[in-house]
């Protein structure tokens, strides 16, 4: 190791910086601030979005919505496909559209026409702006939103918010070789925001085997609905085989705030026609290290299972940076917040310092050597929506660190 190397090797800060701005939350009970865009898979692999796809639009029309959705892909698994599965996937789509009033004209299969889906995302994107911005949900893996969004204008990206939740869309799976995850997706200039994995809330069977008759009883009410459009959705759900809506949780989301939709909430709304008010703010906001707009001198760790999502940033180099700009829907204008920084580091040797602001107080403190992940608290650090946080660790030659998440718990506003 040369001496500059050695140096560096010495002495390892990180930073984490992050801008809270932008919007309290698209919709607020009445009018909904902005569009929406949809890309999904359902041509291989699961067979989950015949059934998520047709809800999450059900979702969408209970809130009276149907007019912001300006683009939905589908099948958009490249080149891996079965054509069976389009086919249901299709018969789905087409289904929903036709209950729920959606326009047919949004609508594009990416196995038959992916020149035109490309486009319309990107015109979607290329329409976007503070007044109007775009809520792509990514309900399928990143290669076709990454495609479009490289041929969108780069001015425009920064008022698109990208919303996820499984790490197998983001392009960290087993069984796959993704040419593109969601670093290549947030590279572009988008505003990343990942709720929670909607597998443990919306799907009451595991992947890889039919249901169990009791798997599907939290379902049966839109087997016994009325309305013939919700036995219409248990009839795709059943099709799968598979007691699964999960994608459809980002849909619920994006409405209300609410990162924890059940059975029994997506009854209230599609059976029960109870309209929930929006959750603004949001009592807790998790930031993953791994999503951060800038990430120098890291690699995504998807090893350890006991990180958030699975996923995690380890230093891979002497000094590392992690920055971003973030929006995140449904947060308080300005906040009191306990905030959590979770990380990993076995041997100790680093010392954090948290702070709020360019010219807040910061915070600092020795990580104790611990075999596993340790979450330190900072009690009662304010927070507006255009504050920069920071997160910043320094460790010894040859000591590792992971950062796992930034929690914020709202304690008042």
């Amino acid at each position: 190791m040369d001496s500059t190397a050695m140096r560096l090797a010495l002495a390892v800060w990180v930073t984490i910086t992050v801008t809270w701005g932008g919007l309290a939350g698209p919709f607020d009970g009445k009018t909904f601030r902005g569009r929406i865009a949809w890309s999904a898979d359902g041509n291989h692999n699961d067979e989950d979005d015949w059934a998520a796809s047709p809800i999450a639009l059900a979702i969408l029309a209970a809130f009276g919505v149907q007019d912001k959705l300006v683009h939905f892909d589908y099948n958009n698994i490249l080149p891996n496909t079965d054509p069976a599965w389009e086919k249901e996937h299709e018969l789905s789509l087409r289904g929903a559209i036709e209950r729920y009033r959606f326009d047919p004209a949004v609508f594009h299969d990416c196995r038959r026409d992916l020149n035109r889906a490309l486009e319309s995302i990107v015109q979607a994107v290329n329409a976007s702006s503070p007044e109007d911005p775009l809520y792509f949900v990514l309900a399928g893996p990143m290669e076709v939103p990454y495609r479009a969004l490289q041929k969108s204008d780069p001015a425009k990206r920064r008022f698109v918010y990208a919303i996820s939740h499984s790490r197998w869309n983001d392009g960290f799976a087993r069984n796959y070789a993704f040419p593109y995850n969601k670093r290549a997706v947030i590279g572009t200039g988008v505003r990343w925001i990942q709720i929670r994995d909607q597998n443990q809330l919306l799907a009451s069977s595991p992947w890889g085997r039919a249901a169990r008759p009791e798997e599907w009883t939290p379902w049966l009410w839109l087997r016994d609905a009325e309305e013939e459009r919700l036995r219409f959705l248990w009839e795709r759900m059943a099709a799968t085989r598979r007691a699964d809506c999960s994608d459809a949780g980002m849909a619920y989301f994006l409405m209300t705030g609410d990162e924890s939709p059940d059975p029994a909430k997506l009854r209230s709304l599609l059976l029960d026609h109870q309209i929930p008010r929006p959750t603004d703010p949001r009592f807790r906001v998790r930031l993953e290290a791994e999503n951060f707009a800038i990430f120098e001198g890291f690699a995504v760790d998807d090893e350890n299972r006991d990180a958030s999502h699975r996923l995690n940033a380890r230093l891979s180099g002497g000094v590392g940076r992690l920055a971003g700009r973030f929006d995140e829907p449904y947060t308080a204008r300005r906040g009191v917040y306990d905030v959590a920084v979770r990380y990993l580091a076995p041997e100790g040797g680093c010392q954090l310092q948290f702070g709020v602001g360019a010219r807040g107080s910061a915070s600092s403190w020795q990580a104790p050597a611990a075999p596993g992940w340790q979450l330190h608290w900072l009690a009662g650090m304010t927070v507006s929506q255009q504050d920069e946080v920071v997160l910043r660790a320094r460790c010894t030659e040859g000591r590792a660190l992971q950062i796992d998440y930034v929690e914020f718990v709202l304690k008042s506003q």
